[in-house]
């Protein structure tokens, strides 16, 4: 499945994106499994900060991208794969 940040639906009149990543930036959530193995994998591309966005928020935009950058996101990334293959 493949998602991409996107304009709230309940104000149909703004085309603003209130997200961090730019309208570009896809992420890719597979689940696969083979005969020894179930694996979680997700994958980002485009990832570039959303500067169509007020000062405050293109600030934060950029603070999140270089965290995301520096691998501090593949902390919360680890944790939702190892919670889509946790079945009890």
């Amino acid at each position: 499945m493949t998602c991409r940040p996107s304009k709230d639906p309940q104000h149909g009149k703004k085309s603003h994106i209130a997200h961090f990543y730019s309208s570009r930036a896809t992420s890719t959530f597979i689940i696969s499994r083979n005969a020894t193995h179930l694996k979680a994998a997700v994958h980002g591309r485009n990832e570039t900060p959303n500067f169509n966005a007020n000062w405050f928020d293109v600030i934060r935009n950029i603070m999140v991208a270089a965290g995301g950058i520096m691998g501090i996101a593949k902390i919360q990334w680890k944790q939702l794969t190892d919670g889509f293959l946790d079945f009890e």
